[in-house]
């Protein structure tokens, strides 16, 4: 048996990208997803994480009120990758998918081809579930569209160093990363201006295409 593989190769740049944000009292971030972000970096003074998506929302909602109850669904799942591809839009496997998300970006040693996979996950569950706690209680969660959010957060925001990470679908995706869920080069240009609208440092992480480049490159931003 053997842990599910993630889709994309974030968590494989973590540090790297970690290492480029300033120094921040307040994180902000907007595409939240599962933290492959967040819960491998410092936690700052202020933390407002968004997604758009109503089942993250719940997610963290219930990871955060009561734990036990997700960590329940998964004690009996099974983990193989054809039996999860079958059985995605179950909220079992959901669940399953967004823990092992969020708990593999806690371990640098996890394998996912080990005979005793499960086992191993049920151990890295048990080693840093107190510190996910921590974390998620530590951060203000929001369901709003992306501009939606940054609108309302401009008016309220009154803290002097404020960093945004911007982590959005990519907007010209290949491989098995070709679900962009209606995000396109006019979603990321749109993103982009109005990010620009506000007095806050900011990072975008997107697809290395050339278009994207010529984008970034067109509105004076650096690329690293």
């Amino acid at each position: 048996m053997k842990l599910l593989r993630r889709e994309g190769d974030k968590y494989r740049y973590r540090e790297r990208i970690i290492n480029l944000f300033p120094r921040h009292t307040l994180y902000i971030e907007g595409f939240f997803g599962t933290g492959s972000i967040f819960f491998a970096k410092s936690l700052a003074r202020y933390n407002i994480l968004n997604d758009n998506s109503k089942f993250i929302y719940k997610f963290f909602y219930i990871l955060r009120r009561d734990p036990a109850l997700l960590y329940k669904r998964i004690r009996e799942a099974i983990i193989y990758d054809r039996i999860i591809n079958e059985n995605q839009d179950k909220i079992e496997y959901m669940v399953l998918r967004s823990l092992y998300s969020i708990y593999a970006t806690c371990s640098l040693t996890i394998g996912l081809r080990r005979s005793n996979a499960k086992r191993a996950f049920m151990d890295m569950i048990r080693t840093y579930k107190s510190k996910i706690k921590e974390m998620i209680e530590c951060a203000v969660f929001t369901s709003r569209d992306i501009f939606n959010f940054l609108s309302v957060l401009a008016k309220s925001d009154k803290v002097s160093s404020t960093f945004v990470y911007l982590d959005p679908p990519y907007s010209i995706s290949k491989g098995r990363l070709d679900d962009n869920r209606g995000w396109d080069l006019d979603s990321l240009e749109t993103l982009i201006i109005e990010m620009k609208k506000y007095d806050w440092q900011f990072a975008i992480s997107e697809f290395n295409d050339s278009e994207v480049l010529e984008l970034l490159f067109k509105h004076n931003l650096y690329v690293n």
